[in-house]
């Protein structure tokens, strides 16, 4: 079992930290407008990380990096120093993001069209989601929780996924006809298994309505997910890597959500164009499907934003399917690799190796195999300036 999926000790009800814990959970629930899921099991987390919600609905917090620096704010008997309110300012943040992935339930994976729990995918939407939660919602958490003023200084934790969920919400709102916060709403009270599904149901409502029979929602529905999968899981690459300063790692998801936009917006007008003129040439005949044509520019929209990522200097993206064997023949061969094209390498052997987009296996999705959810307590911290 990977060690960080270990849990330690159990902390129990009525002890502080749990009260303290559960009273997070209680005030996040609270201002979402959603209840928890928590279980109401807590266990102590080892390692540099501040803890996991489980696939189970219990969860692991850090004492070293949470529990310990939270207390002695929040139970202090006197008056904090500067260092301990800037180390509860931390501790309270890592508890917030906790509280909100308890908040999301993770759905059915065997259910049609469903996105695995643990996919680089639903990790970028999940975290981005979390993280900006976090950022909206922790000031008022804690002046709920202590009299103590935290100074909260607003870092992302996720600033590549964040960039981009955040981006990505205007056009999706458009495509599917909500407003910026409706949208937000509708994927965040979804199961995370069928958010890129709900997504992509609602824009083909808006769009195309009675027009689309039931029989091809299914195809249309994944020439819609696809983009955004590919969109937020191409981005793991980018945010797992060391060289990277977050505010670039921002910029990146900008730019991610742009290109997912324009992709998911284009493969929509096709839709619509095809339904609506069969509609206008044949009323009340039931319309075929989308022709091969059609099928194979989604194809080729795809092939140019994967260029795009490779061109921009992170080729993350896997090769279109049917096209493989000639991007694997584009690649240039490194015969010396600087230290930012090594870590590339590095990162695409544990990113394809473990959980690429959308090419999991049920053996690769059970909850004691893999790491989920998991915000590093480094990834809370301002690293030196790095590649641009």
């Amino acid at each position: 079992m990977n060690e960080l999926l270990r849990r330690g000790p159990e902390i129990l009800p009525g002890t502080w930290e749990y009260e303290w814990v559960a009273s997070v959970v209680a005030k996040a629930a609270e201002y979402a407008g959603r209840d928890s899921h928590w279980n109401g099991k807590l266990y102590e987390q080892d390692g540099d990380i501040s803890g996991i919600y489980h696939t189970d609905g219990s969860m692991t917090i850090s004492r070293k990096h949470v529990l310990d620096p939270a207390r002695a704010v929040y139970a202090a008997e006197q008056t904090p120093t500067r260092d301990e309110r800037w180390a509860a300012s931390s501790a309270t943040e890592m508890a917030v993001f906790q509280a909100r992935l308890s908040l999301s339930e993770f759905g059915d994976e065997s259910a049609p069209g469903a996105t695995p729990n643990g996919s680089w995918e639903d990790l970028a939407l999940e975290r981005g989601l979390a993280d900006e939660f976090t950022q909206r919602y922790v000031g008022r958490i804690s002046e709920d929780l202590t009299e103590h003023s935290l100074p909260h200084g607003h870092i992302s934790a996720f600033p590549a996924y964040t960039a981009a969920t955040r981006r990505l919400m205007y056009p999706l709102a458009g495509a599917t006809g909500l407003g910026v916060n409706q949208l937000r709403d509708l994927v965040e009270s979804t199961e995370r298994t069928q958010r890129f599904a709900v997504i992509a149901d609602r824009a083909i409502d808006h769009q195309v309505g009675d027009l689309v029979p039931d029989a091809h929602r299914a195809q249309l529905r994944e020439h819609l997910t696809g983009p955004l999968r590919r969109g937020l899981g191409g981005l793991a690459m980018t945010e797992h890597s060391r060289l990277t300063d977050p505010g670039v790692k921002s910029r990146w998801g900008d730019s991610s959500a742009e290109w997912t936009a324009l992709e998911f917006e284009t493969n929509l007008d096709t839709i619509k164009d095809h339904y609506e003129s069969w509609n206008a040439e044949h009323p009340g005949v039931e319309p075929p499907e989308l022709p091969d044509s059609a099928l194979e520019t989604f194809r080729d929209r795809e092939d140019e934003v994967r260029q795009i990522w490779a061109e921009a200097g992170w080729p993350a993206q896997r090769p279109v399917a049917g096209r493989e064997q000639a991007y694997y023949q584009q690649l240039p061969e490194q015969l010396y690799p600087n230290e930012r094209e090594q870590e590339i390498a590095r990162l695409q052997q544990f990113l394809w190796s473990h959980t690429a987009p959308s090419r999991h296996t049920a053996a690769q999705t059970e909850s004691g195999d893999r790491s989920d959810n998991v915000r590093s307590i480094k990834s809370a911290k301002r690293p030196d300036r790095g590649v641009e």
